[in-house]
């Protein structure tokens, strides 16, 4: 009897050593309840944030712009505003974050413990130290910052804004018994119209090529030529510029920069997501019109990712599903990513996505080994080593 019972005894130490000190489950599973010793961790996703800058470019007509073929001849020159938009630059970051879809929940014994970053994601298993992480979250939403020149035409034309305009009227009066017209002039001072002073401008420009075109032929007053030529010809070159830009008009430039956040979904093949639209007034909205065109942000996942899913899928219909699981990670995707609008790419890049790509467990025998130390990639949850010693 006593035999016996020592075996007993025997069988039941070992099937307590046989036992694995660690146990996995997914908190989405709806039967998983709270136990002792548990702990709850997050493998990463990335999130996408596009940055795009757009170009507005707007040619506003000068005040002048009727008088330009009268005054300079110059023809067909703007009469009303013109503007162009166009995507100037695309940039995409990641942004690491807490996967809500793959939070599971560790029951394990004293012995042994989980190593996170600052926001829950796994960093490793029994490894020393903490890993602080850094990474930004990013908001779900539509942004936009903007530099903006804003046009000014200075009206350099005009020596003052009053001329002196001289009426004349007649006095009859009688001369030796003859009676005579006699004039009489009367100066009226007046506001000069918008003609008066476009006419006043175009002479300011003929007179400013011709001074010009003398520092050009050395044609100065001393035969020794003063020294800052290049300075006086800079300075006549764009005095001479502003005063053309109130007959032709002067083009405006709007820098804009818009963000916006993408998450790709766990089971990507590939995507194609409208991000903004931009319409036919040049400008970029976030919701579709009836005169818009979308910015197409695409995603097509690589088929080696498909491929290693498939092959694990296999694998777990072969057999019978486990009841206990070891620690999960993931097996990260790449994902092409680019940014097209009206047939034309602005933006191509190869990505590593953690989140299109497999998600799989260790086994839980391995975690016999109190001595098993597991690091996890914090940016992408897959394993970077494994220490038995």
């Amino acid at each position: 009897m006593k035999r016996f019972n020592l075996i007993i005894a025997i069988f039941l130490l070992s099937s307590i050593c046989a036992l694995a000190q660690i146990k996995v489950f997914p908190i989405s599973d709806s039967d998983v309840a709270i136990k002792k010793n548990a702990f709850l961790y997050y493998l990463p996703q990335a999130t996408l944030e596009i940055k795009v800058t757009v170009t507005k470019e707007t040619l506003m007509p000068g005040p002048y712009s009727k008088y330009a073929e009268k005054y300079l001849c110059i023809k067909n020159a703007a009469m009303s505003s013109e503007s162009d938009v166009r995507i100037e630059n695309v940039d995409i970051n990641q942004i690491a974050q807490p996967d809500p879809n793959a939070c599971f929940m560790v029951v394990c014994d004293n012995d042994a413990n989980l190593n996170y970053n600052s926001r829950g994601i796994v960093t490793g298993y029994n490894c020393d130290g903490r890993s602080e992480g850094s990474d930004a979250e990013g908001e779900q939403h539509f942004t936009k910052a903007s530099s903006i020149t804003t046009p000014l035409f200075v009206d350099y034309g005009v020596k003052q804004n009053f001329t002196r305009n001289t009426d004349t009227t007649y006095k009859v009066v009688e001369v030796d018994s003859v009676f005579q017209k006699i004039p009489i002039y009367n100066k009226v001072i007046i506001s000069k119209d918008e003609e008066m002073k476009a006419e006043e401008a175009a002479n300011y420009i003929i007179k400013i090529r011709k001074r010009l075109f003398k520092v050009l032929t050395a044609q100065f007053e001393t035969e020794t030529p003063p020294s800052d030529i290049d300075i006086m010809v800079t300075e006549l070159k764009d005095m001479e510029k502003r005063y053309l830009e109130l007959f032709v008009g002067k083009v405006v430039k709007e820098t804009r920069e818009y963000v916006f956040y993408y998450t790709p979904q766990p089971e990507l093949a590939e995507e194609r997501i409208p991000i903004c639209y931009i319409t036919s007034d040049d400008e970029v909205v976030e919701q579709k019109t009836a005169n818009s065109e979308p910015v197409y942000l695409v995603l097509r996942n690589s088929q080696a990712a498909r491929d290693l899913g498939d092959f694990y899928g296999r694998q777990h219909s072969l057999k019978k599903k486990e009841k206990v699981m070891g620690l999960y990670y993931r097996i990260p995707a790449d994902v092409s990513v680019s940014v097209d609008f009206e047939d034309f790419t602005y933006y191509r890049s190869l990505m590593t996505i953690p989140q299109c790509g497999y998600l799989g467990h260790l086994p839980a025998e391995i975690f016999k080994n109190k001595k098993l130390k597991v690091a996890f990639d914090e940016k992408y949850g897959s394993i970077k080593a494994i220490y038995t010693k």
